[in-house]
């Protein structure tokens, strides 16, 4: 992973106030999607924190639930690029 990419950022509305699951169509699981291959991620992909602690980022809006450390960008595990993981909430 490139952690230089990664920066804490703080958040006008937190992600997690969304109530999103991913794979759960009452969360709106279909509207979180990689913003570069539009690949959908299940509710049991996992991302590993440089903690080391594995998570949903979906989850938690992309904060590590261990170290509570603020994911600004966001691994795809389909085509492995990064984006900002507001970004992967388009219809929101």
């Amino acid at each position: 992973m490139d952690m230089k990419r990664d920066t804490p950022v703080i958040e006008d509305r937190p992600d997690t106030e969304l109530n999103l699951r991913p794979g759960d169509s009452s969360g709106g699981g279909n509207d979180i999607r990689c913003p570069l291959c539009g690949w959908t991620p299940s509710a049991e992909d996992r991302w590993i924190c440089r903690c080391n602690h594995l998570w949903n980022t979906f989850d938690t809006g992309g904060v590590c639930p261990n170290c509570l450390y603020q994911w600004a960008y966001t691994c795809c595990l389909a085509c492995h690029g990064w984006s900002l993981h507001s970004d992967w909430y388009k219809n929101q």
